[in-house]
């Protein structure tokens, strides 16, 4: 429609609740009185800002309101709007809209606002709802559009649905292609990236300004935005596959970032730093991640994020009756100290062995995500360890943060998982047991190719999207 109410719709929609790692898994997507009310304070606002008369000749010039004439208006405006055809009762429904505005002496346009008022604040309108069984052209359209834009068809992928073109893989392809050449893919793949890492963790960032005196509310942003400057770089311009986001030794800083991580800071507000001769380089080393450990740059924290949203490894809740009491920590001691205690305890051992000896190599770094080589302890911080991939046979060991960040880019645990975590947030759904068999093929297909780019044409032409 042209018409942009992003900012309104941040500010009237409740926020939606992450479950399984991510805000739009449709089974948490609950609906309350909130919801309704500010659907249609935006229905309204939409409304106004739009030009009625513009956009009705869109669908035809006929502005009469009689039966034979606004049905096929109707059909038209709901098929494009609702992102498939209508049914005769939905018709009929949106009929008696316009008759009722036409009984009371309203023109045209009005009616017509009214109509599409109420598509606005439709079922169909706010939720993708599909038939039980395979995709029709229509529901396929819609599924290759959020997977690519986020957002629905265009007129292009619409004129596919409406001459059946979509259940030939070569259409598909063709379409998913030209689709990634359009910025609303970048964007979508943005929205992931933040999803994924939680970037929205930043916002409530508040370290205790006695222990960290510089910093500065604005650095959080700054992160967020090195974090996604860093990704669009790596997926969209040098079409790197997925695994580098691991360990590539680019980053992009604003002067301020890059005085508070140690680096020679340059004239430009926000650029490119070669990272070849830093300790730094990848995802982890950045702060958008390295601070969800807290001002204590907790090694139980780091190590789940690890285990849970990089290795697709898992931890047992204690089992009942289990004492779960912090193990008595003794003042002094390191973070690598700390965990190793509880590592060697015997309630608390055998889970803890298996996520926070994964945040061993990150040490270093403390919770605001500068380097240093000692605590406020002034104990010796370390960056060895030995990392037990889920599924291997045994540990391998590392000497350094950077020999972990290549450890972890090129495991290819690390790499189905990412393939993974995007299916699921291309679904909207957890992945299914039912899923895996598929998701595995396509592993196997993109295997040596593992682009953002690669990875979505193969989802979007397996059993996931087109069944």
């Amino acid at each position: 429609t042209g018409v942009d109410i992003e900012k309104e719709a941040r500010q009237l929609l409740p926020n939606d609740l992450r479950t399984d790692g991510f805000s739009n898994t449709a089974y948490n997507l609950g609906v309350d009185l909130k919801h309704v009310e500010a659907h249609a304070q935006l229905a309204n606002l939409i409304v106004e800002k739009l030009d009625i008369q513009k956009l009705a000749n869109r669908f035809s010039s006929n502005r009469k309101t009689n039966q034979r004439a606004i049905r096929p208006h109707l059909q038209s405006l709901g098929t494009w709007l609702l992102r498939g055809p209508l049914s005769g009762h939905e018709i009929d429904l949106y009929q008696g809209i316009v008759t009722s505005v036409g009984a009371s002496g309203g023109d045209f346009d009005t009616a017509f606002a009214y109509v599409l008022r109420g598509m606005l604040q439709s079922p169909r309108f706010l939720y993708r709802i599909e038939s039980e069984g395979s995709p029709d052209a229509y529901e396929l359209a819609s599924r290759l559009s959020y997977l690519v834009w986020g957002s629905p068809p265009d007129q292009e992928l619409f004129n596919s649905a409406k001459n059946n073109l979509l259940h030939n893989r070569d259409q598909i392809r063709k379409q998913v292609t030209r689709m990634l050449k359009d910025p609303r893919a970048v964007k979508q793949s943005q929205t992931f990236i933040s999803e994924w890492l939680n970037l929205d963790h930043l916002k409530n960032l508040q370290p205790n300004q006695r222990e960290f005196p510089s910093w500065k509310p604005k650095l959080a942003e700054d992160m967020r935005n090195e974090t996604l400057a860093f990704s669009k770089h790596l997926i969209w311009e040098e079409k790197r596959p997925l695994g580098d986001l691991l360990n590539a030794r680019v980053t992009f800083l604003t002067p301020s970032l890059a005085k508070h991580y140690g680096l020679k800071p340059k004239a430009a507000s926000f650029t490119k730093y070669d990272l070849s001769n830093t300790p730094r380089g990848g995802l982890l080393t950045q702060g958008s991640l390295l601070t969800m450990g807290g001002d204590e740059a907790s090694m139980v924290t780091r190590g789940l994020f690890v285990l849970h949203d990089l290795l697709r490894g898992s931890v047992k809740d204690p089992p009942p009756g289990v004492d779960t009491t912090p193990v008595p920590s003794a003042p002094g001691l390191s973070q690598r100290k700390v965990a190793e205690r509880r590592i060697r305890d015997q309630s608390c051992g055998a889970c803890h062995a298996k996520f926070e000896p994964l945040a061993f190599g990150l040490e270093q770094y403390d919770g605001l995500a500068r380097y240093t080589t000692h605590d406020h302890f002034k104990n010796e911080l370390r960056q060895d360890g030995e990392i037990l991939i889920p599924g291997a046979a045994a540990p391998v060991k590392y000497k350094t943060s950077r020999e972990l960040m290549d450890l972890l880019a090129k495991s290819p645990r690390i790499h189905q998982n990412i393939i993974w975590k995007l299916a699921q947030f291309s679904l909207g759904r957890p992945i299914a047991t039912t899923d895996r068999l598929h998701l595995d093929k396509l592993f196997e297909k993109v295997r040596g190719r593992q682009t953002y780019q690669n990875v979505l044409l193969h989802l979007a032409t397996s059993p996931l999207i087109t069944e």
